[in-house]
């Protein structure tokens, strides 16, 4: 999880658990995570899916097959965030 100095949110990556969906749609999604994220046990993912708190893996940077929608959608500012995490 990367959380920003200048912001009261994180950004985190999930997928669908294995065994729940086929695995060509467990991409890896990008969650902005403020601090109300999930009360009502969805968190909505940056491409617009809407994935169940229960149903979520929880991943390090990295891993996974990363959704491209989520990726198109972030800010320079959070890719940056990104390749400082993954040391690139």
């Amino acid at each position: 999880m990367i959380k920003a100095n200048d912001r009261t949110d994180a950004l985190a990556v999930g997928r669908i658990t294995a065994g729940l969906t086929g695995e060509s749609r467990r991409s890896a999604h990008l969650f902005d995570l403020e601090d109300d994220a999930g009360t009502a046990g969805f968190v909505l993912a940056r491409c617009g899916s809407e994935l169940p708190l229960p149903d979520i893996e929880w991943l390090t940077l990295g891993m996974g097959m990363p959704c491209e929608r989520c990726l198109g959608v972030g800010g320079a500012t959070d890719q940056a965030l990104l390749r400082r995490e993954l040391g690139a």
